[in-house]
């Protein structure tokens, strides 16, 4: 299957292009190009030596140029899920190079990473006599931590609470358009429900938040990105199945 790489573009050009030579191994048809979106400092060094790199291995790779926001490690993720999510429905897989990411990209990465199961590399840098950095020593894969995704009751709740409800009975409802609220299965469904969101709140996806009266329930940035983990995942597994079938 052919792969892309997303390499987070710093101020080291030969560490960076080093890097993605030496993963010429993996079947990367495609190189993103990962930048700053906001104007930080060295921010138009990087895309200066980004448009450099593009230049230099356009005639190997496709490549393409990302803006991710580097102050916001959630935003990042999200970011990056989004670039993953799109790359896998077009049939690739995806490596993350972090050979010369700013810490909070380095972090943003890791995460993004273990979320969508992708593969994560950074480098060590060589250094000369003068001890200047003059490429990399060696490249190696950085192992990610196995993501225990919810069930498929537990996702299709996530879903359905999005950008947050006012009350465990808005959910309710939600969940269930038809039901009469009173009723002995709107009971039923209230008891299931609590017993599911009391796991995911002890799991950090989802949290209580106080709205007046009512107890509303909004997911953590945890819950957003284990969900959009889950839903490409599935989008990605329905369309090989339709592809085997056809």
């Amino acid at each position: 299957m052919p792969a892309t790489q997303i390499v987070f573009v710093g101020h080291h050009k030969e560490r960076l292009v080093e890097s993605i030579r030496a993963l010429r191994e993996l079947p990367a048809t495609k190189v993103i190009l990962a930048i700053g979106e906001e104007e930080l400092p060295g921010e138009s060094k990087v895309r200066k030596i980004a448009e450099e790199i593009r230049k230099e291995i356009e005639t190997v790779w496709d490549v393409e140029t990302r803006k991710i926001n580097k102050r916001n490690v959630i935003k990042a993720v999200s970011q990056l899920i989004e670039i993953i999510r799109s790359e896998k429905q077009q049939g690739r897989e995806v490596v993350i190079n972090a050979s010369g990411s700013l810490r909070t990209l380095a972090i943003a990465g890791y995460i993004a990473a273990c979320v969508t199961s992708s593969r994560i590399f950074t480098s060590i840098p060589r250094y000369n006599e003068k001890e200047e950095e003059v490429g990399i020593e060696e490249i190696i894969e950085v192992p990610t931590l196995p993501v225990d995704f919810p069930g498929e009751e537990q996702v299709e709740i996530i879903s359905s609470i999005g950008n947050g409800v006012e009350s465990l009975d808005e959910l309710i409802l939600r969940l269930n358009p038809g039901i009469s609220k009173g009723s002995s299965e709107f009971r039923r469904e209230r008891s299931r429900l609590s017993h599911h969101l009391a796991k995911l709140e002890d799991a950090g996806l989802v949290k209580k938040e106080k709205r007046g009266r009512n107890v509303g329930i909004v997911l953590t940035p945890l819950g957003r990105f284990l969900l959009e983990g889950v839903v490409y995942g599935k989008e990605v597994d329905e369309k090989k199945a339709l592809e085997e079938v056809h």
